[in-house]
């Protein structure tokens, strides 16, 4: 391979380093907020700042590790030093997960240090990369690894590591960083450059924000397109993350965390084509159509809420999923290569620094806190069924439950279930993968699920009156208490008949000749996702809008 310094060896050296820094990344970032709000009982707010220790990553971990690698240190050294702290830091968050010791603060501290650590290695693993090509172009060709990481990460966690369930994702994000650390040093040797090829010391804060990149705001055309791509950035990938999961579980889809690489794999195809696409239509027509996908994309997600032909709503989804690789390839890649085009020789560096620090710092940042008053106006109709603290009993029977609980305890609903002569069961990769290994559940703990109870039957009292109260015993439940929920408890809890009437009414907005089907019992309990997606689909369109009557195109393809 002649465009490699070194031949196709060095090819898949890069390559494999590339996968493994993507799948650190996919490990946490899929699986977090479902299992952040589930398991650990944090608050939107609380999730979203947590999906902010990326994107102050870019923002912070720069400052302080770009002048070390340009002045002082070999990039693949750096590299080492960087993913063997943030690993420790992603396995540290495992372990206080494991031991009942995590908390909103520490946990916040440990993935910003993740971030921090992680951040940096993106721009130094590149200047590896391109140091060992002959030609940039080739580039692509080993970025699209990091890609098929993601989506490996994500199905191995899946299928073998408890999906968003488990706490063991730290574990595997922890592992890949701790193996690229060591794996790192054998990456070709790429020296500090220390001075600038005029024989200049750099100013290492403003090279590294890209600040001197702020002279070209004088030119009104520049400035329109940075204000519209970031400000349609902030609802983009940094909401996207946040809600990405906790949307797909809520719709009832088996293995969101599996089911979302289906953003990866439509990355694949339309990074690689998006050089081709930009060669036929221009740059500024990528821009309007990255930001039109983003747009659209949501409003797909949108569609199930709104009721529009509900036999289809796993098809919404699954286009929205596939929409991905669109909106992101055209807005974000087309931005940096809209950039290149525009900004003189002398600040292309500093203008890609200054996109990469307001895209994937201030606007992933602003886009993840967005979310909390987005969800909190969107609350589920119903999450919880409030039972008397007689109707639960202490898996630890040292636990004298009327001592430490109120005389009324919300607990979760009964699942319903799809049944499992349904198609959308393989979409559970946990469960085939079992299935294949000949496992089954050893677990014993008994649960109500509906879907089983009713036999493809509607929910309506009649069939309510059928079951026995054997059958609505659902055990494993935690309950927090105290002042600020700092103790749990695993309880049994035996539900009434009269507590799944209760819940029926209220789904039926008070009437009691209802015959509810799963879809229902779903969406009582999910979020308005409608309003959800489309106050930021709404948001977006407003900048495509201004793109499309005053922005304009770079100066060649003007020409």
């Amino acid at each position: 391979m002649s465009e490699v310094k070194g031949g196709s060896f060095v090819y898949l050296r890069l390559c494999i380093a590339y996968f493994c820094e993507f799948a650190i990344w996919a490990a946490w970032a899929g699986t977090l907020s479902v299992f952040a709000g589930s398991s650990l009982g944090f608050t939107s707010n609380q999730v979203a700042w947590l999906y902010c220790a990326i994107p102050f990553g870019a923002i912070i971990g720069p400052l302080f590790i770009g002048p070390l690698a340009d002045r002082y240190f070999a990039s693949q050294r750096v590299i080492s030093v960087l993913h063997f702290f943030g690993g420790i830091a992603l396995l540290a968050c495992g372990y206080l997960c494991h031991t009942g010791q995590a908390t909103f603060p520490v946990l916040m501290c440990l993935l910003l240090l993740s971030g921090i650590c992680y951040m940096p290695t993106h721009g130094l693993l590149n200047s590896v990369v391109f140091s060992s090509l002959s030609k940039p172009s080739m580039g692509p060709y080993v970025f699209v690894f990091g890609t098929i990481g993601w989506i490996i990460s994500c199905l191995l966690i899946a299928a073998f590591f408890g999906g968003e369930k488990s706490y063991n994702f730290f574990f595997v994000g922890g592992g890949f960083s701790i193996f690229l650390s060591i794996y790192s040093l054998t990456l070709p040797h790429t020296p500090p450059k220390g001075i600038s090829s005029d024989g200049v010391k750099r100013n290492f804060l403003v090279s590294t924000f890209g600040l001197d990149a702020f002279k070209l705001f004088r030119d009104p055309a520049f400035a329109l397109f940075v204000i519209c791509v970031f400000f349609a950035s902030v609802p983009a990938c940094g909401f996207y993350f946040v809600v990405q999961t906790p949307y797909l579980s809520q719709m009832g889809y088996p293995s969101p965390v599996a089911l979302g690489t289906l953003n990866q794999f439509s990355e694949i195809f339309f990074m690689t084509a998006l050089s081709a696409i930009v060669i036929r239509v221009g740059l500024k027509a990528v821009l309007l159509l990255g930001m039109f996908a983003w747009a659209c994309r949501y409003i797909i997600f949108a569609i199930p809420g709104y009721g529009i032909l509900p036999e289809y709503d796993f098809v919404f989804s699954a286009i929205g999923l596939l929409f991905h690789g669109f909106s992101y390839s055209f807005l974000y890649v087309g931005a940096y290569m809209y950039a290149e085009k525009r900004a003189p020789e002398h600040l292309k560096a500093s203008v890609q620094s200054m996109m990469i620090f307001l895209l994937l710092g201030v606007g992933q940042v602003l886009g993840a806190q967005i979310y909390p008053p987005i969800a909190a106006h969107n609350q589920p109709a119903i999450a919880s069924v409030t039972v008397p603290v007689e109707q639960l009993q202490a898996v630890n029977n040292k636990i004298d439950l009327k001592s430490v609980l109120k005389p009324e305890v919300a607990v979760p609903i009964p699942a319903w279930n799809d049944a499992d002569d349904s198609w959308i069961q393989y979409l559970d990769l946990a469960a085939q993968v079992k299935k294949l290994m000949g496992k089954t559940d050893t677990s014993n703990l008994q649960s109500v699920d509906l879907g089983k109870l009713l036999n493809g039957q509607t929910l309506s009292a009649a069939n309510i009156d059928k079951l026995a109260d054997s059958q609505l015993v659902q055990e494993g439940v935690k309950i927090q208490y105290g002042e600020k929920n700092e103790n749990e408890v695993i309880v049994k809890v035996q539900y009434k008949k009269e507590d799944l009437k209760k819940i029926c009414e209220k789904i039926s907005s008070g009437k009691t000749d209802y015959s509810l089907t799963r879809k229902d019992w779903l969406a009582a309990q999910a979020m308005d996702w409608k309003n959800i997606f489309t106050i930021p689909a709404a948001f977006i369109g407003i900048f495509f809008l201004i793109f499309l009557i005053f922005g304009q195109s770079p100066k060649d393809e003007e020409k």
